[in-house]
Parts: structure tokens; sequence; C-alpha cells
């Protein structure tokens, strides 16, 4: 088996993993209503499995350093163990799911040996499953779930219930040809171009400053348990005059979005230079639209708060930012560390808080003759605060991801509270201060 580099991206994901205890696991769970047939489920995430070589990849570590290592579909394999909860009482029975899916959430990969997928199924009923898939986020990521894996799960089981053989065409690219390249790319002088730019941009930067309403870092402990999660569903009205206005200042709703917490940050830390991170992917290649694997970036936006600056100016700062920011996204942001220098300051990372917005549906398989609803999961962050827009059927919902060691409930609370009223400030035809 040839061994190949990690990506930037996957390199940093693997120290922090080994050196600092996050844990990046990355759950998949939806509950199955109907006459499902185990064994074809079992035969259709096997053929996945087989399918796509980030799924049975492992980084045996040589020197200290990390490898990866893709394992022949033959010796893979992927077992789905059943668990009978239908003899539990009602009660008993949802309390021994989220037991066991807490468990599973805790329990860590070991990437040196593999594998970096499992699945597990859980029966509370004759018409009744739940299924868990988790994976590694060092060989995964959204777009490889909800836009290529699911889909393909979804004709994989048809066909296995029909008694035909898979109806998919042979991968046309695997992970690895992401990570040659990428490596190419790295030397070439479109890479010296971006890299110059992001010298001048993040010339000086320094980490945000901690909110006031985060708890005294001397008063609570090291991240060691999960991070908690708060929602917020935007009204309706808000979320269309918010893409009215959007049209109007020649922006994004995610550009709007972001300048109204960045006037947050800006009001809680008292900091007229903001650098926030947000995610982006490397699929704007077409040969990469449908490979399976960690194809993520992070981009470092800055924007510098005018003094005495309404919405409509901040915004226009905002838009310059991450405009710049999405031309020049093709650095990884590791190299951008290394080779700019951007150090962690102390205990805080140069960018601690991260803005992201997706709109890719997160819809579980449409298997035959099932109804299929996703179990919302604890998700990971390795941020002080993790921001994340979600746009679906013309909704939007906002997760703030954060430690709860840090924040608490009523300070994530309250910093949703003050989003949304600073977003229905922000569309009332009065100019509004930041």
């Amino acid at each position: 088996m040839a061994e190949f580099q990690l990506t930037h991206a996957q390199q940093g994901m693997w120290f922090l993993e080994r050196f600092s205890g996050t844990s990046f696991v990355d759950p998949m769970t939806f509950r199955l209503v109907g006459d499902l047939d185990a064994d074809a489920l079992r035969w259709s995430l096997r053929e996945l499995v087989g399918r796509h070589e980030a799924l049975r990849t492992r980084f045996p570590v040589t020197g200290g350093r990390p490898a990866q290592e893709v394992v022949p579909a033959d010796r893979a394999g992927l077992a789905v163990p059943l668990t009978d909860l239908s003899e539990l009482p009602p009660a008993e029975r949802e309390s021994e799911l989220e037991r066991l899916l807490r468990e599973d959430q805790d329990a860590r990969f070991d990437l040196a040996r593999g594998p970096v997928v499992r699945a597990a199924l859980h029966r509370l009923g004759p018409r009744e499953h739940v299924v868990r898939i988790t994976t590694h986020h060092i060989v995964s990521d959204a777009v490889s779930w909800w836009s290529v894996l699911f889909r393909e799960l979804e004709r994989l089981y048809a066909a296995r219930l029909a008694g035909r053989p898979s109806p998919l065409e042979p991968v046309t690219t695997q992970y690895a040809a992401f990570v040659r390249w990428q490596r190419e790319w790295l030397e070439s002088p479109a890479a010296t171009r971006e890299l110059a730019y992001w010298r001048r941009e993040l010339e000086g930067v320094t980490p945000l400053p901690e909110l006031a309403l985060a708890r005294p870092r001397e008063d609570r402990p090291a991240r060691r348990g999960p991070v908690a999660t708060r929602w917020l569903t935007f009204p309706q009205p808000l979320y269309d005059g918010l893409r009215e206005f959007a049209a109007r200042e020649r922006a994004t709703p995610y550009m709007v979005l972001l300048t109204a917490f960045t006037s947050l940050l800006h009001r809680h830390t008292g900091a007229h230079d903001i650098l926030v991170g947000t995610r982006a992917g490397f699929r704007g290649r077409p040969e990469f639209e449908h490979t399976v694997g960690f194809l993520v970036n992070l981009l470092p936006l800055r924007t510098r708060v005018p003094e005495n600056a309404d919405f409509r100016s901040l915004l226009q700062a905002v838009r310059r930012s991450t405009l710049g920011a999405y031309v020049h996204r093709t650095v990884p942001f590791e190299r951008l560390v290394a080779d700019l220098g951007l150090q962690r300051r102390g205990s805080r990372p140069v960018v601690n808080v991260c803005v992201s917005f997706q709109s890719t549906p997160e819809v579980p398989p449409a298997l035959d003759g099932l109804e299929a609803t996703l179990i919302n999961h604890d998700p990971f962050s390795a941020f002080d605060l993790d921001l994340g827009f979600y746009e679906d059927d013309g909704s939007l919902r906002a997760l703030l991801t954060h430690d709860p060691a840090q924040y608490d409930d009523e300070a994530a609370q309250s910093l949703l509270d003050d989003l949304q009223q600073v977003l229905t400030s922000a569309l009332h035809p009065i100019a509004t201060k930041v």
C-alpha cells in the first residue's frame, strides 16, 4: 500500500487532535420508519466504503509525522452491528438509545491503525430503527455526506432491494488526486501571488480579544468536555427583508449576517480590528465536485471597523474583505500560519471565532419504503465561538457552538438575541450606528 502526504488542513487537524485532546468525530444519525431490509443497508454501506478511498484510509506515523495510506477494498470491510432495544419500555428505550449514541460520539478513532468509519443499527421496534454512521472529520466534510454519500446510498439500497448490482459508475477522482493537485499548486506562481495578498492583508493582525460576557479565564477550567450549542430560528419576515437588503447593497445574505456579528464583536470587545474565520470548500474545481474527503479551508476575514460607522458602511468593509478572501481562497490556512508567522498568542490562536454559511440542504437518504428523519447531534469545534448559518427551503437558522466553561447558556443566548436585534435594527430605514 503506497503512502502519500496529508493536506495542510489534515495536518492541522491531526496535530490538534494529538496534542490538544480535541476529538474530530463526525456522526450522522437518522431515524427510519418502515420495513427496513437491514442486510440491504449493510451491503450498501460497505459498497460506499469500497468505492471511496477516503473512507478506507489510515494514518500511520513515521518519525512523529503522519502519512495516509489507502487500505484495499477487499481488506476494508465495515461491521454494522444491530442492537435490539425493542423489548425495553418506551422511556427506557429512548434513554438507552441516547446513551449508546453518546458513547459512540465519545469513542475516538485510532487514526494510525484505522478504520476511520464505523456504523451501527439500533432497532426500536419492528418498523423503527436508528442508523448511526460515524467518520473522522479528517476524511469527510458536509458536502461528502449531504451531496455525495447519502445520494449514492439511496441508489445502492434501491438496487439491492431489486436484486440488481450497483448502478453507480466507478469513482473518477479519489481524494489522493486532490492531495497531489494541492501540493503541486502550492509550488505555482498563482500560489506565490495569493501568499503576497495574504501577507499584505494580515500584516500586524492580532487575535480578537475575549468578549466582555466571557467568564474570566482564571475562573474556568481548560476545555475537556463537549461543546454546548444554542439554536436560533429567524422569523421569516426578517430573513426575507435581509435578502432584499443584501440585494440592494450588492452583497450576499452571508455578508449581511457577518456584518451583524462583526458589529456585536466590536461592541463586546471594543476592538476596531476584527478577525474571524469562515469555512470555504475547494469544490469549485469540477474534478473534485463529487470527491469524498476533507476539502475544506479556513479563510481569515479581517474587517477594520471605521470610527462612528453605521451598518451600511460596515457592510461595505465586510464586503471588501470577504470578496478579497474568496478570490484568494486556495492557499491552505495552515500554510498561511506557517509562512506568515501567525503564531498563537499565549493560549489563544490567531483565529478564535468562526462564522460560516451553509446552503447545502441537510437531507437524510430517501431509502425505498422508509421515512427518514435526522437526529441532531452535538457538533465539534476548536473555536471559542463558532456561529453557523443554515439556509434550507428559504428559511434561516443559526447554530452557536461554544465552550460552556467560557460562555454559559445565558451568555450564548444573549449573543443570539443581540444578533437578531442588530439585524432588525439594520433593516430599519434609519441608519444605525454599530
